[in-house]
């Protein structure tokens, strides 16, 4: 199949560029000289967004002592960094709600993606030394690819899969057939179109190499680790299998141990429902 990368995005109805609103708040971010009021008046212009940020902010997920009642109080209890890459969820979801066909392949992706984000969150947490949104952000983007690659050319990424599975190849080197290039490479080229920070980047681009990571190693195995994990949740008969599926380098690279699967199998389903239900409103409801 003759199909660019850019081909393929634009054939998806992947914009090419994130809202405004993120791109503001991104360049703010990175600014020393912005305020706390500066970023609040960017995202206070878009009041659905407030809305869900703050909704998102006062749920059991946070577990913050007192309520927060303003993008300013956020800021000031998150950080600029930890809002903006919430900020950068909520917008991310929004774009493929907006664009996705009612596919249950689709869906049960996005339910993947999530519960990678709250596995990694887990994991970081258990090091007590990394920013745990930003692994969230990283573990629920980190198949990016393989959304575009489903909403492109669903017929041809739904027989990719199947065939790993039936035969124990890696979906990497049917896609590589198949198309010339692997969901990694498509979610690379999207992060990299969408300026998205650098360490979301290399663990979009490595998450199934993660030896390969320069410049965020250990972020890009807990990445790793986590998509396994959910793996590994998801199917209860072969916990073992998928636990051998992660090198011992691996856990050595991400600073953890075999010892935190148990509270990942303990604390990410509860999880996974709660920020389900915060990040898809809609499909709750319905």
């Amino acid at each position: 199949m003759n199909l660019s990368i850019d081909t393929l995005i634009q054939q998806s109805g992947t914009p090419i560029s994130l809202p405004e609103v993120f791109i503001q708040l991104n360049k703010l971010t990175q600014d020393p000289a912005s305020t706390v009021a500066d970023i609040a008046y960017v995202i206070e212009s878009d009041i659905g967004l407030t809305t869900r940020l703050l909704e998102i902010v006062n749920s059991p997920y946070y577990s913050f002592p007192s309520d927060v009642g303003s993008i300013s109080r956020a800021v000031a209890i998150i950080g600029t960094k930890d809002l903006r890459d919430l900020v950068l969820t909520t917008t991310t979801i929004d774009l493929f709600a907006n664009m996705q066909s009612k596919q249950e392949n689709l869906r049960q992706l996005w339910r993947h993606s999530i519960y990678c984000a709250v596995i990694s969150r887990i994991l970081a947490e258990s090091l007590n030394k990394l920013n745990t949104e930003r692994l969230f952000v990283s573990g629920l983007l980190h198949d990016i690819g393989l959304m575009i690659l489903y909403q492109g050319i669903p017929e041809t990424t739904h027989h990719a899969i199947m065939q790993a599975n039936k035969t124990g190849e890696t979906l990497a080197s049917i896609e590589k057939t198949i198309l010339g290039y692997t969901h990694t490479d498509v979610g690379y080229q999207l992060a990299t179109k969408w300026n998205l920070p650098d360490n979301i980047i290399e663990a979009i681009r490595f998450h199934h190499t993660p030896e390969k990571a320069s410049d965020f190693p250990v972020e890009t195995a807990i990445i790793h680790i986590a998509n396994i994990l959910t793996d590994m949740i998801d199917d209860e008969n072969n916990l073992s299998l998928h636990q051998h599926q992660i090198d011992s380098d691996i856990w050595n690279i991400s600073g953890l141990n075999t010892e935190v699967i148990d509270q990942v199998l303990k604390d990410a389903p509860q999880q996974l429902n709660e920020i389900y239900t915060l990040l898809f409103p809609k499909e709750q409801a319905a």
